[in-house]
C-alpha cells in the first residue's frame, strides 16, 4: 500500500512539473505573422459566380498588398466535402504581424487608389450585387502558428 501511495505520489508530481515545464518561448514560440481566415457558406449551385466575383474584387485586393507589403500571401480554399453544412469556402490572408491591421490614413488611401484603377466602382457595385442571395458569412478568425522550439 505504501508503495502504491508512493508511486502515485511520483507520478502526480512528475505530471505537474511536464505540464509547468512546457513553456511559450522556451519550447515554442507564436509566429510574427497572422493568418486571417473567413469561413463562407456558398449555395452549391452558385460557387462559380462567387468565384468570379471574387477574383475580380478579393484576389484583385491580395494583389495590391502584397505589392504594398501589407499581405504576404492569400488563397482561397474550397471544400471537395459534399455534406459541409457550415462553410464550404475559405479566404485565407496571411499578414506580416497583428500591427498591419492598425489605422493608417496613407496606407488606406494608396489601396483605395490602386483598387479603383484595377476595377471601376460601377463594376465592382455590379460583381457584388446579389452575394447576399448566394452567400453567407460563417465566421473569422485570425490564428498564428506555432513553432516548436
Amino acid at each position: 500500500m505504501k508503495k502504491t501511495i508512493t508511486a502515485a505520489a511520483v507520478a502526480i508530481l512528475a505530471t505537474g512539473a511536464a505540464a509547468q515545464a512546457f513553456e511559450v518561448y522556451t519550447d515554442y514560440t507564436p509566429t510574427k505573422e497572422i493568418w486571417n481566415v473567413t469561413m463562407v457558406k456558398v449555395n452549391p449551385n452558385r460557387i462559380d459566380d462567387y468565384l468570379e466575383g471574387l477574383k475580380q474584387t478579393w484576389h484583385s485586393g491580395c494583389e495590391i498588398g502584397k505589392k504594398m507589403g501589407t499581405v504576404l500571401d492569400c488563397g482561397i480554399y474550397l471544400s471537395e466535402t459534399a455534406a459541409n453544412r457550415d462553410f464550404n469556402l475559405m479566404l485565407v490572408m496571411k499578414l506580416p504581424s497583428a500591427a498591419i491591421s492598425d489605422p493608417d490614413a496613407a496606407r488606406f488611401k494608396q489601396f483605395q487608389t490602386e483598387m479603383r484603377k484595377r476595377l471601376e466602382e460601377a463594376k465592382q457595385d455590379q460583381l457584388v450585387k446579389g452575394y447576399e442571395e448566394f452567400r453567407t458569412f460563417f465566421g473569422e478568425q485570425s490564428f498564428r502558428r506555432i513553432d516548436f522550439n
